[in-house]
């Protein structure tokens, strides 16, 4: 108890110090003020902002530049200015981007919330809450794409969805945007007068500049503390929040000679509970055009996880996300008995499900007017089983591997001062019958000082699983305090997991039983010099030790620096050291560790200008132990082609090899003996992903992936010794065992996605995929693919049309007529 007292006394004595190396005092925070102005009528929204509409609103103007010449006045060759104007139902946004050369701008096509494409780019970012933490923020390209996102302390979550209307064009002065936010895609107080706030941002993409309406300090706390005021805006009442997006799919799939016909229908609505809160839910959810994972080969000691790729999960889970206890693909997962199924001798296990049917969802989510927001998240997933069948009886009979489950999770996070929060979290997992149950808590911590300099962060979480032999209680804690202001920068901060910690059943965890302290010092040029826009230096280290018993585990240290040019070219390099390290998990016993020697490694890598037809990333590894012969070099080539704005196509290659690690091969019959030998991979990985922009609404997308990797054991075997290191061993595989490995898979997707309707679309998906697994550990990769295009392909196409139907807008429809 006493060392972590002294961690935590470091942690405040390093804030400390910093605090009195920086001025006592900083400058306020300067913040324009805009007043909206009420209108009667509603613009027509055609991108062209020159009607008589807006000739009676105030514009604003007078940008400053945030990279890479922070706080620098805009160029009188390129003005921004805008309008805002509101009604009962919605607000009007008008953008001014001038140009003296329109020739000049960037217009590629791209889709919705694909904005980062080499476009221009306009942003309204509005904060209903003025806390100077939360923004719903909207963008334009000038090529006509629209994007979303809700932004926590400057942080972008661009999962989140609303229906708006965006639209642009382009003349001789430059280019323009108008925008129609209705308010049923913000949340706001049912107040008389409406206290908002609220950021204008424009980023010209040939002169490598964005600027904004208030000036943003980039050298001192986030972006979003950096709001304008937006004031007029008054007497507006939340309109019924209810959407219904009904959809239907139809899937045909051929394998092996059998073909299936699925049809599916189903709803996700959105519901405003009230003025602040949003209860979201999917009905009959269908997941059938889901992206595949990026599967590859897994010799470890821990799962394989994938990100979530279901809207319905990745949608507006900002909340979700604190704490770290939730992990959204648990949902649906692998049946947690699908791979110990009791079974007679005489029985085979003919059909066992891969995966739980989720049957329905529903999440809150929303934040009042005193801070205060609430998370609660629900799903339920059936029951799942397993067909046996005896080959004496000929009988068949069901084995249960998932029981009906209930996942749920409820956040409360409370915001105050300046960007800080404190929050609750909770995750529980309810499994019906003789399975385990579990539950997490997490009480977070995110204090900003009002200065905007320091940040303190504190985590204490507590997982809990009930077995049928009793329950097993765990616990987590985090501290850090971090450096949020200057060029020169540091943190500090302890993580520590006593050895039940386990917030797997809705989570994901892998290594607990320790303590760790890293420490960081970086130096970070914002504004250009010399060559440079910006580039950074930092060092870090890191020791860890486990908790129970107490012993050095592994320490390291690295320096890395990166560096941007004028000409938006990036390049780094780092290079780093770790001493002896202790695997705790490669030996499948607990308690038994292997030893690995002291390593050294690096990497370098080259970005080239994205605004050029052709650009090219290449990034290089390297590492080696010392008085060991593992090695290991690994290097990825991206080259990227931009036929024209509508057309561009992006080849991906990674190489890598890992040779003489010492490995995991089997545990002996009495299970007390880790068994190991040296290793040598090699993985082979091509993709391409490429999108043909028919407009802004239309586009044709491939996405190609070719994953190979080979594992070859060596048959000198070692028995693994309590201190980590290992003897030659007489241990023999017995006939038919081999623990190479040959991985091969192959996906191919080829979508025409159409968005015909505001928050409306059709997507019809052709994808094939193949995939191979053997024990070829000396397989090159040719014969490998060879080998691949010999098993069955699976052929799959589906088609499946949504429709944004808003409630609201009918209402007064029906009204009116």
């Amino acid at each position: 108890m006493f060392k972590y007292s002294l961690i935590v006394l470091l942690i405040f004595m390093c804030s400390a110090f910093a605090k009195a190396q920086s001025p006592q005092s900083t400058q306020q925070i300067k913040r324009k003020t805009y007043k909206a102005t009420r209108v009667d009528d509603a613009p027509t929204i055609d991108g062209k902002p020159f009607e008589e509409f807006w000739d009676a609103i105030p514009r604003g103007g007078n940008f400053v530049m945030v990279e890479p010449t922070n706080g620098q006045p805009e160029r009188d060759t390129h003005r921004t200015e805008f309008k805002i104007a509101y009604d009962d139902n919605a607000l009007y946004v008008a953008g001014y981007l001038y140009d003296s050369d329109p020739s000049q701008i960037f217009r590629q096509f791209s889709q919705r919330d694909e904005i980062f494409a080499q476009a221009d780019l306009f942003g309204f970012f509005v904060n209903t809450y003025n806390n100077q933490i939360n923004q719903t923020r909207f963008f334009a390209t000038s090529a006509n794409a629209l994007g979303d996102a809700v932004s926590e302390n400057g942080r972008e979550d661009f999962s989140f969805n609303v229906v708006f209307q965006s639209e642009t064009s382009i003349d001789e002065q430059g280019w323009f945007v108008e925008m129609r936010i209705p308010y049923r895609t913000l949340r706001f107080t049912e107040t008389p007068v409406q206290d908002w706030s609220f950021q204008i941002f424009r980023r010209i993409r040939h002169l490598n500049e964005d600027y904004s309406y208030n000036y943003i300090d980039i050298t001192q706390g986030n972006s979003s503390q950096y709001d304008a005021l937006l004031t007029g805006v008054e007497n507006i009442n939340p309109p019924l929040r209810l959407n219904l997006y009904p959809f239907a799919s139809v899937v045909y799939d051929t394998f092996e000679g059998e073909s299936t016909t699925d049809f599916a229908a189903g709803m996700d609505l959105k519901y405003g509970i009230n003025d602040a809160f949003t209860l979201d839910a999917t009905l009959i959810p269908d997941f059938s055009q889901v992206a595949f994972d990026q599967v590859q080969l897994n010799l470890g000691p821990f799962e394989q996880l994938f990100g979530e790729n279901r809207a319905f999960f990745a949608e507006g889970t900002d909340l979700f996300q604190k704490g770290d206890i939730f992990f959204s693909r648990r949902i649906g997962q692998t049946p947690s008995g699908f791979r110990n199924i009791d079974r007679f001798e005489d029985e085979d296990i003919i059909d066992n499900p891969d995966k739980s049917q989720l049957l329905n969802a529903v999440k809150v989510t929303g934040r009042n007017r005193n801070g205060l927001g609430i998370g609660f998240l629900n799903a339920i997933t059936s029951k799942t089983e397993a067909t046996l069948f005896n080959n004496v009886t000929e009988e068949s009979r069901k084995v249960t591997t998932e029981p009906l489950t209930n996942y749920n999770v409820l956040v409360l996070d409370q915001q105050y001062g300046s960007n800080s929060s404190i929050s609750y979290v909770n995750a529980s997992t309810w499994r019906s019958g003789n399975f385990t149950d579990a539950n997490v808590t997490a009480i977070v911590s995110n204090h900003n000082d009002k200065e905007l300099r320091n940040n303190y962060r504190g985590e204490f979480k507590v997982s809990n699983r009930f077995t049928p032999d009793g329950g097993v209680v765990g616990f987590s804690t985090e501290a850090r305090w971090r450096q949020t202001s200057g060029n020169w920068r540091g943190r500090v901060d302890h993580f520590f997991q006593d050895k039940n910690w386990d917030p797997n059943d809705l989570g994901r965890n892998f290594r607990n039983n320790f303590h760790q302290v890293n420490g960081e010092i970086q130096f970070n040029q914002f504004t250009p010099v010399g060559a440079f826009n910006s580039y950074s230096i930092e060092l870090r280290g890191s020791h860890r030790r486990s908790a129970d018993p107490d012993f050095h585990i592994r320490s390291n240290a690295r320096v890395a620096a990166r560096f941007r040019t004028r000409e938006r070219n990036s390049f780094g390099a780092d290079v780093g050291a770790s001493t002896r390290n202790l695997n705790r998990f490669e030996s499948r016993i607990d308690g038994l560790n292997v030893r690995y020697a002291p390593n050294v490694n690096s990497g370098a890598f080259i970005s080239t200008d994205y605004r050029k037809k052709f650009a090219i990333d290449i990034r290089a590894g390297y590492f080696e132990l010392f008085g060991d012969p593992e090695v290991g070099y690994n290097y990825n080539i991206a080259p990227r082609y931009r036929f024209s704005d509508k057309f561009i196509l992006i080849y991906r290659f990674d190489w890598g090899k890992n040779d003489q690690r010492i490995s995991y091969v089997t545990l002996t019959d009495d299970g007390e003996t880790s068994i190991l030998s040296r290793r040598d991979t090699h993985t082979v990985e091509n993709s391409v992903s490429g999108t043909f922009n028919f407009d802004n609404r239309r586009a044709l997308s491939l996405s190609f992936r070719n994953f190979w990797s080979r594992a070859k054991f060596s048959r000198d075997f070692e028995e693994l010794q309590s201190d980590g290191r290992t003897i030659p061993s007489d241990f023999e595989l017995e006939e038919g065992d081999n623990p190479d490995a040959n991985f091969n898979v192959w996906n191919l997707d080829l979508a025409y996605r159409w968005r015909f309707a505001p928050g409306s679309e059709a997507t019809l998906l052709y994808r094939n995929n193949i995939f191979n697994f053997d024990n070829q550990g000396r397989i090159a990769f040719e014969d490998s693919l060879s080998d691949l295009f010999d098993q069955s392909i699976r052929h799959n196409l589906s088609l499946r049309v949504s429709y944004f139907f808003d409630v609201n807008r009918a209402v007064n429809w029906f009204k009116s007529a």
